[in-house]
This record gives C-alpha cells, sequence and structure tokens, in this order.
C-alpha cells in the first residue's frame, strides 16, 4: 500500500493544550484525541447525542474539530477536501450526525471500519451516454489512497499522540502547535514558547542568535542567560541537554519544529526528566507531516532577513525524508550587533513493516555574532539601541549532531523506543584580554518501554527506560594582544558522565481516575584534569580531581476525569540537580557544593468545554541547598556559584485560557479567538541568615501574554497582543531592579490552506524602553550598574511563503 501524507496544521483554533488539525494539500489522514465516546459500538458515532459548535470553515479544519471534540478517527486523502468548506454544526447532535453537517453538500460519503475509525470517501456519478442504446451505469465508489495510524510515522509523535500522552501526566503540562509559533515572525525562543504558561523567557539580545534564560517555576533563574540547566531539553525524545546539565538556547531550530511538549516542575518522569524546571521535548517535520517543497522570506527592520527552504517526501519503498535550511542575518535594534545564523536540519525515515521504524536525524549550525553589553536603567531610558561592545572580539560556534532513533510498536499497544546519539560544538569567545575556545563532544543512548497490562485486575500502563551520557570537553584558554588572539595560557580536559533510570506505574482504579507513582534515579560524574598552563595553588594543588553524585527522585499523583469536561491532577515530587562546575578548581572548593534537591507539591485542573479551553496549576516547591549563581556580563563563561545557606520557597501559579467566539460578521463562519497565559512566580529566601525573606533575583514575579486574533474562513487573520512583565531584581539583597513593561504588538496575514502565506508581524509598537533580561549580582547597594539587557525597539517584520 502506497505511503501517504498525514495532515499538517494551519493557523486554526488551538491552545498549548487541546487543539485543531487542519490539511495543507498534501495530508492525509486525520487523528482524533484519545478521548473515548461514551458508547462505542458497531458504529460508535451512531448515538452519545451531545452538543457540538464548529463554526463554517474550510472542510479540513471542520473536521479537525469534529475530531477533536468526539474522539472519532477520520482517514482520506488530502485530494478529497481541497477547496471545500463546511456549513458547520452547532447544538444537539449524534457524533455521526455532526458529520453527516459536516459534509453535506461536499459530494463526500463515509464509511464505519470498526472501533473509532471513519473513512471519507469521494461519491462519482458516471453520467449516461448521450447516443442511442447508450447504458447508465450504477453510482461507484472511488476510494483514494487510504492509510491508517499504523502508516504514521512510530518515531516522532504526531500532536494527538503528544496530547494523549500529556494529559495522563499528574502536573502541568502544554502542548504547542508549530504553526501558532509561524503564524508572526519567530524571532527567538521567547516567541516558540509565549503560548505556554508557567515558563519565563529573558532574551539576551534584541533578536536572532542571541541567547535566552529560560526558567520554568524558578530553575536556574539567576544563572547564566545561556547555557541554562534546571530544565532538560529532548528533541522527538532524544536528549539535547549535555550530561553536564546544559543546553546553549541558541543552538534550537525554530524552523524545524512540529510541535513542542513542555512538562512543568518533575512531570517528565516518562522520559527521565527530574529537574526542577521539568522538561521541553521539541517534536520535528518528517515527510509524513511536510509540504513536498515550501520556501519563503522574512524581512523587518533593522537589516532583517530570512530566506528559508523545507522539503519532504514519502516513497514507494517505505523511505520518507525530509529536510530544512534557513539563513537569519540581522544588525538588530543594537548598535555593533550584527549576527547571523545557519540551520540545517533533516531526517530520514525507514519503515521496515508496520511495527518497526528507523530514523537518522542530522543537523548543522553555524553561529556568528558580536556579544552585547549589558546596560544599566538609566541608559536604556536613554538609549537602548547603544551598545559599548568595543571589548568583543567576533564569536560564535559552530555545531554538527546525528541522531539515530528505532522504534518497535509491540503486540496490546507497547511499545520500545531505542536511541543514540553524537554531537560536536565548537565554541569561539574571545573578548579584550582573554579568549577562550572549546570544543564539547557528546555521545549517548537511551531507551524506553511502555508496558500496557493489568495489575490485581486493573488497567495498569508501565513507562520504564534509561540514559547514558559521555561528554568530553577540550577547553581552551588564550591571552589577547589588542584584538588578535594571543598565546595559549592554559588547556583543560573535562568528562562528564551521566547515568539516568527511571519507572513510572499509571494504575487505573476506576475510568476516570488514575493513580501514579514513579523513581528516578541519577549518577553523574566528573573529572577534570588540566594539561597546560598548570601551576600549584591553593585553589589548584593537583592538576586532577574528580567528584560524583548520585540522587533518587520519587513522584506519587493522580489523574481524575471529574466530568467529561474537566479533569484534576494533582502530584508530590522531588526533584534533583547537581552543582554547576566550571573547571578544575570547582572540585577543589571547601566545603563542597552540596546537590540541589526540592520537594514540590501541585494541584491542577485542565479540560475544555464547547466555549473554553483552560490550564490551571498551583505548586509550592521547598528547595534545599539552591544554587546562587552570579556572573560576569562581559564574559558568561566565567561565574561562580554557592549553595544558599536555607531552605527557598518556591510557589506559583500557571493559567492557560483559550476560547473562539463565532462572529458571522464579515462572513457565514468567522470568529474570534481569545488566548493568554499568566504566570505568578513567587520565589524568595526563608528566614535566611543573611537575606533574610528577601525575593531570589533574575525572574519577574508576574508575566503574562495575550492576544485576540479575528479569523475569516478565507484564511485571514488579524489582531492585537500583548506582553506584560513585572519588575525583575538583578541582586540578592533586592536593592537594585528592572522595571515592568508591557509590550504592545500586532500581526496580520492570509494563509490558503494550500499555497499561499502572507502575514506582517509588528513588535513593540509603542517603541518601550525596557530591560528583556538581567545579569544578577549579589549586592548592588541601590547603584544603577550595567546588568541589564534591553529589549528590541519598535520592529514590524513580513513574510512570503509558497508552498508546492
Amino acid at each position: 500500500m502506497r505511503k501517504t501524507k498525514i495532515p499538517t496544521r494551519t493557523g486554526t483554533s488551538r491552545t498549548g493544550r487541546s487543539t485543531a488539525i487542519g490539511a495543507l494539500p498534501l495530508c492525509l489522514g486525520l487523528i482524533a484525541s484519545t478521548t473515548p465516546l461514551s458508547s462505542q459500538a458497531e458504529n460508535p458515532a451512531a448515538s452519545d447525542s451531545r452538543t457540538f459548535n464548529i463554526a463554517a470553515q474550510p472542510l479540513y479544519s471542520a473536521l479537525s474539530a469534529l475530531a477533536e471534540q468526539s474522539g472519532v478517527q477520520f482517514v482520506y486523502n488530502s485530494e478529497l477536501v481541497k477547496g471545500l468548506n463546511s456549513p458547520g454544526v452547532s447544538g444537539q447532535y449524534s457524533p455521526e450526525g455532526a458529520l453527516k453537517r459536516l459534509l453535506s453538500g461536499s459530494g463526500i460519503a463515509y464509511r464505519f471500519n470498526g472501533g473509532n475509525t471513519v473513512t471519507l470517501e469521494k461519491v462519482a456519478v458516471v453520467e449516461p451516454q448521450s447516443a442511442a442504446g447508450a447504458t447508465t451505469l450504477p453510482s461507484v465508489t472511488v476510494t483514494g489512497t487510504t492509510v491508517g495510524t499504523e502508516n504514521l510515522s512510530l518515531t516522532n509523535s504526531s500532536i494527538q499522540e503528544s496530547q494523549a500522552k500529556l494529559n495522563r501526566v499528574a502536573g502541568g503540562t502544554t502542548v504547542i502547535d508549530g504553526e501558532r509559533i509561524r503564524e508572526g515572525a519567530p524571532l527567538s525562543v521567547s516567541d516558540a514558547l509565549a503560548t505556554a504558561p508557567g515558563v519565563y523567557v529573558g532574551d539576551i539580545s534584541a533578536a536572532a542568535t542571541g541567547g535566552s534564560r529560560i526558567s520554568i517555576r524558578g530553575s536556574d533563574g539567576n544563572s547564566d542567560i545561556s547555557p541554562i540547566r534546571g530544565i532538560k531539553i529532548l528533541r522527538n525524545g532524544l536528549p539535547f541537554t549535555h550530561a553536564n546539565g546544559t543546553f546553549d538556547t541558541e543552538s534550537l531550530n525554530l524552523y524545524a519544529i512540529d510541535h513542542i511538549e513542555v512538562y512543568r516542575g518533575a512531570n517528565a518522569l516518562e522520559y527521565g526528566g527530574s529537574n526542577l524546571g521539568g522538561a521541553i521535548n521539541y517534536i520535528t517535520p518528517t515527510g509524513y507531516t511536510s509540504e513536498p517543497l515550501k520556501i519563503g522570506i522574512v524581512g523587518g527592520t533593522n537589516d532583517y532577513y530570512r530566506p528559508y527552504f523545507s522539503a519532504g517526501k514519502v516513497f514507494e519503498n517505505g523511505l520518507d525524508a525530509y529536510g530544512s535550511f534557513s539563513y537569519v542575518n540581522t544588525d538588530t535594534t543594537r548598535e555593533n550587533n550584527h549576527q547571523e545564523q545557519f540551520l540545517g536540519h533533516g531526517n530520514l525515515g525507514y519503515r521496515w513493516n508496520e511495527n518497526h521504524e528507523t530514523r537518522l536525524y542530522f543537523d548543522a549550525q553555524n553561529h556568528n555574532f558580536l556579544w552585547p553589553a549589558a546596560l544599566t536603567k538609566q541608559k536604556i531610558k536613554d538609549n537602548p539601541q547603544q551598545n559599548a561592545n568595543a571589548w568583543s572580539l567576533p564569536n560564535g560556534f559552530s555545531s554538527y549532531r546525528f541522531d539515530l532513533k528505532h522504534s518497535v510498536k509491540l503486540h496490546g499497544g507497547d511499545r520500545f523506543d531505542l536511541g543514540t546519539y553524537y554531537s560536536i560544538n565548537n565554541y569561539r569567545y574571545d573578548y579584550i584580554g582573554s579568549g577562550n575556545h572549546d570544543q564539547w563532544q557528546d555521545v549517548g543512548f537511551n531507551w524506553r518501554h511502555e508496558i500496557n497490562g493489568q495489575l490485581f485486575g486493573l488497567k495498569n500502563r508501565v513507562v520504564w527506560g534509561g540514559l547514558t551520557q559521555w561528554q568530553f570537553i577540550n577547553d581552551y584558554n588564550y591571552g589577547t594582544i589588542g584584538r588578535r588572539l594571543g598565546a595559549l595560557t592554559n588547556a583543560e580536559r573535562d568528562r562528564w558522565l551521566n547515568v539516568e533510570a527511571y519507572m513510572e506505574d499509571q494504575l487505573s482504579l476506576s475510568d476516570a481516575f488514575t493513580l501514579i507513582a514513579g523513581i528516578q534515579l541519577n549518577y553523574r560524574d566528573v573529572n577534570y584534569e588540566r594539561y597546560e598552563g598548570y601551576v600549584v595553588s591553593a585553589a589548584r594543588p593537583g592538576n586532577q580531581a574528580n567528584q560524583d553524585f548520585f540522587n533518587a527522585n520519587p513522584k506519587l499523583g493522580f489523574t481524575w476525569q471529574a466530568t467529561d469536561e474537566a479533569q484534576i491532577y494533582g502530584n508530590l515530587s522531588r526533584s534533583s540537580e547537581p552543582p554547576p562546575m566550571i573547571d578544575l578548581a570547582t572540585v577543589y572548593l571547601n566545603p563542597k557544593r552540596d546537590i540541589q534537591t526540592a520537594s514540590t507539591v501541585e494541584i491542577g485542573t485542565r479540560g475544555q468545554t464547547d466555549r473554553l479551553k483552560w490550564d490551571l496549576a498551583f505548586y509550592q516547591a521547598w528547595v534545599n541547598n539552591e544554587y546562587l549563581t552570579i556572573a560576569d556580563p562581559r564574559n558568561p563563561t566565567a561565574f561562580s556559584a554557592t549553595n544558599a545557606n536555607s531552605t527557598t520557597l518556591h510557589n506559583g501559579v500557571e493559567l492557560g485560557l483559550e476560547t473562539t467566539l463565532p462572529m458571522n460578521l464579515a462572513a457565514s463562519g468567522d470568529n474570534l479567538r481569545l488566548s493568554g497565559n499568566y504566570t505568578w512566580n513567587n520565589f524568595h529566601f526563608d528566614n535566611d541568615p543573611s537575606l533574610g525573606n528577601k525575593r531570589l533575583p533574575g525572574v519577574p514575579e508576574h508575566n503574562a501574554f495575550v492576544e485576540a486574533l479575528y479569523q475569516h474562513p478565507s484564511g485571514f487573520y488579524i489582531g492585537p497582543n500583548a506582553r506584560i512583565v513585572s519588575s525583575n531584581w538583578a541582586d540578592f539583597a533586592n536593592t537594585l531592579a528592572a522595571k515592568p513593561y508591557a509590550l504592545l504588538g500586532a500581526r496580520m496575514g492570509w494563509d490558503d490552506g494550500k499555497h499561499w502565506k502572507l502575514f506582517v508581524d509588528g513588535r513593540n509598537l509603542t517603541d518601550e524602553h525596557y530591560a528583556s533580561s538581567v545579569w544578577v549580582t549579589g549586592n548592588a547597594h541601590g547603584a544603577d550598574l550595567e546588568q541589564f539587557n534591553p529589549g528590541a525597539t519598535r520592529s514590524v517584520f513580513g513574510g512570503v511563503e509558497y508552498r508546492f
């Protein structure tokens, strides 16, 4: 049977949690959410009357909405629905009745395949011949090439699979659709994660290659802007975080994302995640989910331009392939801050049979930039574009990575995933006075086994797996002569080993209530050896030393489907993180740094009704030995860190809301999509001997993002948005803080769902002067120090894309 593409998504109504799926020209199937129908007989969609409210819109998106609301799977060829519109449905219907309404006038019939699957078919009537004696043939049904879920990619989860998986998690989660990200111009990781509640992103630069601080529930809130710690970063379930616990946010390819899974807090046990902040898993497109060819260009203020293309294909012999390339060039809104990126990604999959698939991923990147200087608050107020970074020589890094993953679908819905990877990064950070050239090589493998069965006669799901990573760092430090690199001053070899094992059990005590228990074990070992420029000192009495760490992190939680629309969840969990260690001297510290641990209790709810989707979580974490880190704004490779002398308290609220309101103003079926998220971050010391109950710096107490987007059935959309952030302390003594700000934006676009996409994206339209992130210091004594990274001034971007 010929393998054909599944649908990719356009800008239909979606939130991070639950979203609608559209079909671009080369789609095939549409898979519903996993919510079961209350009655599933031979024809499960024939009964179970409920309220549907699906606006008039393109047929592919209307079918997507019906799939999401009813739990029915649709299988069809993309050509079947191309260019067709649906009248929509509103009122009490069975799923089958709602389907009939959506298909009315389309010339499309349907048939049930058993279970939850419905195949859509074109009914073609052969007209009678006009010649005498001609025969009128009966109607014939012509079925397009249809492929069930068994022919989708096994290695890369679909957005529906991700949503179903995250709905089983006893804690806060979000799914972000890649098409939401591409409704505007994604410039940094803050744009990719803007719609996720509970996630704070502070950028160091006005656009493009500058790093970002990603913090969830206060993770790594006062450390370097990048690389970040405290969050486990994965791609397609394979680890992107290095064995030493860091990740470079600049290396995230924003232009090769199908969707993103966000696990807030210690909720990523299915992937071994045990960090205070949780985990973020990026899912890439494949030949099944991409257009055959897509080309486009985005341009904007400050000489920003980004040409790009991507291509994908499913071959007859079980192979599929996807590749993308983007080039980013910009002067940013800062002076003397030219940046460029080359971002290439590809993957090649082979489907051995319906139960086995192997996929090879490869990445090639190159980043070049001048390091931006931090400013005082007064300088930002006067002129946020100034950038006195004469001390910064050209900086950058190259990155190459290869992943290999094999997925097996086993009997009874079980599955087994096995993956391995290798990456090499070459860093170049040069400043007046010093130069740092590092080579980081990573190799590792992981496995994950999902078992669906019974325990004590009850439905039971077990996920277990493990990860082993090695990291080899060659660190070369040079002097500089003027703006030229000088002689080698010292060199060091670092080796990191990270081993993880985890197991989670989900026992369904009833159809509505599931009890979840699990544990993660982590061992990390580091060895440092200085082999050039070694000088005996109190800080380094020897040229070689090592240190290791071990921790166990249990979790207990539950999910309760209180009603058909609402789920309540809760958990009690423990997280841990080995300390940040910069070089050999770190191992010789006395006293040694302790492991940071946290105990967290969380309660929340998620769900959707006909009008509203929501995601709400409350949490309280007691953090022991929290890392207090001070980095140098003029040399981010250097920092100092210590453990807090007392417990720190992290608590907060994470809220995401979305509703789509039928308008029927300019056209039948137009609507207004209202969406937003709000996060309260209440992080502070608890009777610390030196700092009392002062707030932890680096992460603002309040941040929110809201948007109102008008959507026309033709694919046109327009609307304003706002990002609102409270003040942000820049020192542990709470004497210096960035001011609060609110940024007004707007975007407008048109996507015909077939070939063309056009958009205009306006940022900071009122030209606010603000700090997008801060460098943290110990005690500023109220002085206005250069600890602030100015955000982008008023900017406008536009793009055009053509899909073949």
